[in-house]
């Protein structure tokens, strides 16, 4: 009897303990599920942010190229480059009209697959817009911006998170098409924006103290007097000293630079003399153009700016239109894109052999030439160089000789 006592008692001791470990273990299982939970809801809105961003980045891409191709194939510039921008950006459209590229590519989009997401994971999602900007974040780079409002929920947890969120991407304009010139020349030119910022695009080597009447250009070669024993038609020597006992081979290049001030009667290839230290301060195979003016008699590297002009480089500008103001057609630089601007050369022949209209007294800067603005052609003596006065096409306006260092020129 007593036995039957102790194990009732020993039951109405272990079935409430049980009931309370029990009670308690499910308490646990139900805190762990809700901050699992928890975690995953935080996740998910990071994740939204991350991939905003990356949205942004191609995104932004592919509205500066749709923008352009409408300003190519329509010949009409944007009335306001931010607003369609935002609309690309947004909506897939421009000025109401579907656009290649964006279309189908969106924040509109962009918000379906994210809802689709979050409902296959038991959330709840909205999100909004509460600002988007798009603006110039130096000559190169547009800014996109988007500041957003999250709200995502489990209303089977009956938790949420509500968040704003900022995606900022930097789209760079390399190698996308520069709108101003379609617009200018009824679509037959065109010119991909591509970077390239000399530190010198004309720069003075070496002075002498005596030159011949005539200019040359052409690429440098240095030998030694001593060693001369062929001449080169199309190379300028760069000697210590023009010496008679080898003047059959030296009137047989181009032109001369030399260190001695020496020069033999009747020597009548273009030449400046008197220059110190020319052998060491030019590089071999470097094109220089020998400028013999009075007040000069310098020798010159002209090959960046030659690059520059050949090539249609862009360089920064505190003048130039921004390409958000290219995109809009303006022909300088407004304080509404921050003061970025860009500026390029045009070349005039491919101007002509799209059979337009040339005038060949501009400024050859590129806005300048759309703005009528006057150049002054710079000298140089090979047939070929597009600044050489046979062909006298490649003029400067007075602002723009001190940018590129050819004042002197």
């Amino acid at each position: 009897m007593r036995g039957l006592l102790y194990s009732i008692m020993a039951a109405l001791i272990i079935i409430p303990l049980f009931s309370i470990i029990f009670f308690y273990s499910q308490i646990g299982q139900e805190n762990i599920d809700i901050s699992i939970r928890a975690n995953e809801l935080k996740y998910f809105v990071d994740s939204i942010e991350a991939d905003l961003n990356r949205f942004m980045e191609i995104t932004g891409k592919r509205a500066l190229i749709s923008a352009v191709s409408n300003i190519t194939v329509s010949g009409i510039p944007l009335d306001d480059a931010q607003i369609r921008l935002r609309e690309l950006i947004e909506n897939g459209t421009l000025k109401g009209a579907p656009s290649p590229l964006v279309d189908t590519d969106n924040l509109n989009t962009w918000e379906g697959k994210i809802g689709t997401l979050a409902s296959n994971s038991g959330f709840y999602l909205t999100f909004e817009v509460l600002e988007m900007n798009v603006t110039q974040n130096d000559s190169f780079n547009i800014l996109f911006e988007i500041k957003g409002f999250v709200n995502i929920s489990d209303l089977n947890a009956k938790m949420g998170v509500i968040r704003n969120i900022t995606a900022t991407s930097i789209v760079s304009i390399d190698n996308i098409e520069d709108p101003l010139f379609p617009l200018n020349t009824l679509g037959r030119v065109f010119r991909v924006i591509r970077y390239y910022n000399f530190t010198n695009y004309a720069k003075d080597i070496v002075q002498g103290t005596n030159a011949s009447l005539t200019s040359v250009s052409g690429n440098a070669t240095i030998i030694n007097s001593s060693d001369l024993t062929v001449s080169d038609a199309d190379k300028i020597l760069v000697t210590d000293i023009i010496a008679d006992s080898k003047i059959g081979i030296i009137i047989g290049f181009k032109g001369v630079v030399a260190e001695s001030d020496y020069v033999p009667a009747g020597f009548s290839k273009p030449y400046i003399v008197g220059a110190p230290n020319a052998m060491s301060l030019i590089q071999e195979n470097e094109r220089i153009y020998l400028d013999p003016r009075l007040y000069t008699k310098k020798v010159w590297d002209l090959q960046n700016l030659t690059s520059a002009i050949r090539n249609g480089y862009y360089k920064s500008s505190d003048k130039g239109p921004s390409f958000l103001d290219r995109l809009e057609g303006r022909l300088s630089l407004s304080d509404k894109y921050n003061n970025y601007g860009l500026e390029s050369f045009v070349d005039l022949p491919e101007i002509s052999q799209a059979n337009l209209e040339v005038d060949y007294t501009l400024s050859c800067v590129d806005y300048e030439y759309w703005k009528n603005t006057t150049g002054r052609s710079i000298r140089n003596g090979a047939p070929g160089d597009p600044y050489d006065p046979v062909f006298n096409w490649f003029k400067i306006d007075l602002f723009h000789q001190n940018i590129y260092g050819v004042n002197e020129l």
